[in-house]
């Protein structure tokens, strides 16, 4: 069985290609894809916000067009929603309805039980690790979960029994620093036995049950037009910016550079290939170059605006179609102030 964690599930929503290749690989090896009921409200919730809140800039978007065009002109609805069909609370309502419809016939939902909900808050009371610093029982109840599953066990066509790999970036599961192990205050019976493994990425799960994966320089991915566009929206969404700011950003002159971070993975099969990248960038919006002074060394000045923004890319290149590329932020630092991206 392979567990999938809300940071993960984003690069593996219904109808993506790379829950395509994910499924397709799980099932040759045995694996079935599961959520736990937490992990299925919390994505959930975040798909109806989402949705809301796509709905809303559309309408808006087209009531400002409208508003510059002719009457015969107008738009009304879209080619795939009627007009009648776009009544928000109707159109969210049966959208979200599918999206949960799609998930459970995607992945199998474990119910949490009662024994590890108490346990799972008591763990937060008692700051135990994954519920540190009086928060967490979120996470402390999926990896009772998991632990719970790895009890029981699937077998591969040769009657081997298969592990139950549990995949998330969170750094709550990991030991301290960049290391992707499990912190050494959440292992047991299950993970020393290795019925209960953590990997950080969809690729690294995929590595897991001996599916070939390469190495893949993450400079060759940062260099991409593609990639900083997606890396420059992603920081300038999450951050509570103010327009003056985010209007000269539209116009500046942007550096994107890759600072830190582990080699990529890269794996391909069935017509499609993913790429995974995690790490630290830089990105820097230069709005103004500035005269040097007389006698002055290294760069040359500038008036603008600095970032750094650590997290997980996944590229999801198919034959003959425009590559994919989703990044999940985990921590953004604005002119040095950091803050954690939840």
């Amino acid at each position: 069985m392979i567990i999938v964690d809300s940071n993960q599930m984003r690069f593996v929503l219904p109808h993506s290609p790379a829950l395509k290749l994910f499924s397709a690989v799980a099932r040759r090896a045995g694996h079935t894809l599961a959520i736990t009921d937490v992990v299925f409200r919390e994505i959930v919730r975040q798909n109806h916000e989402e949705l809301t809140s796509a709905t809303n800039g559309y309408l808006r978007a087209r009531r400002t067009l409208n508003e510059l065009l002719a009457p015969p002109q107008r738009v009304q609805g879209t080619p795939r929603i009627p007009e009648d069909g776009l009544n928000r609370k109707n159109f969210i309502r049966r959208e979200v309805k599918r999206f949960e419809a799609d998930i459970r016939a995607d992945f199998l939902v474990l119910p949490t039980s009662s024994e590890d909900a108490l346990a799972a808050l008591m763990m937060e009371a008692d700051h135990t690790e994954p519920g540190l610093n009086g928060t967490g029982a979120r996470d402390a109840s999926i990896w009772l979960t998991a632990a719970r599953a790895a009890a029981t066990c699937e077998r591969d066509s040769a009657g081997r029994r298969l592990p139950v790999i549990f995949v998330s970036s969170d750094g709550d599961f990991t030991a301290p620093g960049k290391s992707r192990d499990l912190a050494p205050q959440l292992a047991n019976d299950a993970t020393r036995k290795g019925h209960l493994i953590l990997k950080s990425t969809v690729v690294d799960a995929m590595d897991a049950f001996g599916y070939p994966q390469q190495l893949v320089d993450a400079e060759e991915v940062t260099q991409r037009d593609a990639f900083q566009r997606v890396l420059i929206d992603v920081a300038t969404d999450v951050t509570d910016l103010p327009s003056r700011h985010l209007e000269k950003m539209a116009e500046a002159e942007v550096t994107v550079r890759f600072v830190s971070g582990q080699k990529g993975r890269r794996c391909s099969g069935d017509g499609t290939t993913l790429t995974t990248v995690s790490g630290t960038w830089s990105i820097r919006f230069v709005f103004e170059r500035l005269p040097r002074r007389f006698g002055s060394y290294g760069s040359a000045p500038y008036r603008g605006l600095s970032m750094q923004i650590e997290g997980t890319a996944l590229i999801v290149e198919e034959r003959d179609k425009e590559a994919v590329i989703e990044f999940a932020p985990q921590m953004i630092s604005v002119a040095g102030r950091d803050s954690r991206v939840l």
